[in-house]
């Protein structure tokens, strides 16, 4: 039997006993439970109105609340409900209005048609409420001046709001690369969780079999890489089939909701993903498969998942960064290394901020140094398998790969 035929029987064994296995089948079925939960509750719960509560003190608010509701409901398709409503709540003092604030009773109070109060303006965005009134208050006026001056009123109101410079930018449609890079980033944070959880897998199934003595029986007819090599292969492809489960029902789920308009996956972007999902989710695989031969105890066995959680959390906030400046020196830096360069090059791509040189190189240095961590985990992989009892040290079991 050749090498790689060997290797395909662990994998098949991986696949067999791990894919029947109850943990796997309720993991399965609790992941896709909660994101169909996730998907289709919000479109059965929420009837599609947005109720924005609004206080109102004195005389002239009515025509502001009026227009702001207009406004909010411009989009709406004839005959069909409003998606926005305000509720407004009448206060006779000001103290009144004050103390519906403190309590939550509404977002803002219109005093007099002149004034609104709020309990904060501060945090992401401010107010909402208060900048929805504005606008309304504010076309209220341009009305009333239409209204006063005429003609040439409208003509000045329609030069100042309206653009006249045409703008061309230089990167194309900013529409569709500000969406490819929510999908990119997107496809990186599910790298990253598949790296943590299935990471984890194969380093508990490497200890497992090596606690359990199952190990030395299939030494006597297999090679350590080949072992090793199986079980990255059919963890990896059961991994796989888990996300692509989650995929597809997410996708059926907004597909039959309607909850969220998916934008158009051109094959450059789904490419893309796809490969450095696999190179990255490889890399990383490989560690962890080597550093779960490294001790004999399930108990011991996050201990060495330390390094690799580290190097993914690093590509994460590498990617961060690279997303602020994707021509960057933190951003090329890190498209050439190996552990944050599937978190980095997907983003790069996708703004249209890596090199055809860059981008091969990565890929070229993703692949060997899947080739090169085979090789020496497999070293490291032989050298700690059959040594029970206390943690291996690094070296020791490199040293004993040799042996």
């Amino acid at each position: 039997m050749t090498g790689f035929g060997a290797m395909w029987q662990v994998a098949s064994r991986e696949i067999r006993e791990r894919g029947r296995s109850k943990a796997y089948l309720i993991a399965s079925t609790v992941t896709l439970l909660i994101v169909a939960a996730i998907v289709v509750l919000p479109s059965l719960l929420d009837d599609g109105v947005d109720e924005i509560p609004v206080g109102s003190l004195g005389d002239g608010n009515e025509v502001i609340i009026e227009t702001a509701e207009e406004l909010a409901t411009a989009d709406d398709e004839p005959g069909e409900p409003a998606s926005v409503v305000y509720e407004v709540t009448e206060y006779e003092t000001r103290g009144e209005a004050e103390a519906g604030l403190e309590a939550g009773e509404v977002d803002a109070v219109l005093v007099d048609g002149s004034e609104v109060i709020v309990q904060s303006n501060t945090g992401i965005g401010g107010n909402s409420t208060v900048g929805r009134l504005q606008r309304a208050a504010a076309t209220v006026e341009i009305e009333m001046v239409v209204a006063t001056e005429g003609q040439a009123a409208v003509d000045i109101i329609e030069i100042l709001t309206s653009d006249p410079l045409e703008t061309t930018s230089l990167s194309g449609d900013d529409e569709q690369t500000d969406e490819q890079t929510i999908i990119a980033y997107a496809g990186m944070i599910m790298l990253y969780v598949a790296i943590l959880l299935y990471g984890t897998w194969i380093l508990s199934g490497v200890t497992e079999e090596k606690a359990n003595r199952v190990v030395e029986i299939l030494l006597s007819s297999i090679r350590p890489w080949q072992i090793l090599g199986g079980k990255i292969l059919g963890i990896g492809l059961l991994a796989f089939a888990q996300v692509a489960a989650v995929l597809v029902v997410a996708f059926v789920g907004l597909q039959a909701t309607g909850g969220i308009e998916l934008p158009d996956l051109g094959p450059k972007v789904v490419i893309n993903l796809l490969v450095w999902f696999i190179l990255g989710f490889f890399i990383y695989a490989v560690l962890f498969g080597a550093a779960g031969s490294l001790v004999s105890r399930m108990e011991d066995a996050q201990s060495v998942a330390l390094p690799m959680t580290m190097s993914a959390v690093a590509g994460f906030f590498v990617s961060v960064l690279a997303l602020d400046d994707p021509t960057g020196t933190v951003a090329v830096v890190g498209t050439f290394v190996p552990v944050t360069a599937p978190f980095v090059v997907p983003l790069r791509s996708a703004l249209d901020a890596i090199p055809l040189w860059q981008y091969g190189a990565a890929v070229v240095i993703a692949l060997v140094s899947i080739a090169a961590l085979t090789v020496a985990a497999g070293r490291i992989y032989a050298g700690g398998l059959l040594r029970f009892g206390t943690r291996v040290k690094l070296r020791e079991a490199w040293r004993g790969g040799l042996e």
